[in-house]
């Protein structure tokens, strides 16, 4: 069974119980500064988005050698590109949850956009696939969040090879988080059908705590 309602149960009730609050308070700092104006609120997000969620951002910038450096200039790098940044942002303004294919091919265009925005600050070679997928989520909940633990857990569950070309990829589409993507709307789509209340960050939980479990 690729989806288990039972077990996503369990796993909704330990999230409220324990985790929710961390979320929310990502959330809430988001709605606060939902757009890169203020140069406060860009360096909140960026700290407890990028340093607090486990997204690896760090380990793509070069360090100068002090404490904070490779966060202090992916800092300086979104003030120099805030005005990018919302209007990738702003492209998922009315994706909201339920997810269909059409929102969906819209948060691969809006991701692919901050990857090419995010590269250039990164060490040569490096993709914020992670990071980006976390930091858009952050902002528009109805993003799925890309790790390598989810990614696994998605691949055991669907690992056929299938066409992804009905997310209308263009140049910009990451091709990795694209595949992920496809395989996240196959759990979406079986989880509704199972008659579970389905949330992204609830699937989200629900592949982490899959994989905890193998451990």
């Amino acid at each position: 069974m690729r989806f288990s309602p039972r077990q996503y149960d369990s796993v909704r009730r330990n999230y409220n119980r324990l985790s929710f609050a961390l979320d929310d308070a990502l959330y809430q700092v988001c709605r606060r500064y939902p757009n890169h104006r203020s140069r406060a609120g860009v360096h909140a997000k960026l700290w407890l988005i990028g340093r607090g969620y486990a997204t690896g951002i760090e380990r793509k910038i070069k360090s100068a050698g002090t404490q904070g450096s490779s966060m202090g200039q992916l800092d300086q790098h979104f003030w120099r590109n805030r005005r990018r940044i919302d209007q990738a942002i702003r492209m998922l303004r009315r994706v909201k949850e339920p997810l269909t294919l059409k929102k969906l091919a819209k948060i691969l265009d809006a991701h692919g956009k901050m990857i090419r925005i995010v590269q250039p600050a990164l060490r040569k070679g490096q993709t914020p696939r992670s990071f980006v997928a976390k930091y858009l989520h952050f902002h528009r909940p109805a993003v799925p969040v890309y790790d390598s633990f989810a990614q696994k857990e998605l691949r055991k569950l669907y690992p056929w090879k299938r066409s992804y070309a009905l997310f209308h990829i263009n140049d910009s589409t990451d091709e990795e988080y694209a595949k992920f993507v496809f395989r996240f709307w196959q759990l979406y789509s079986d989880a509704r059908a199972a008659g579970a209340r389905v949330l992204v960050k609830r699937l989200d939980n629900y592949l982490l705590a899959l994989a905890r479990q193998k451990q």
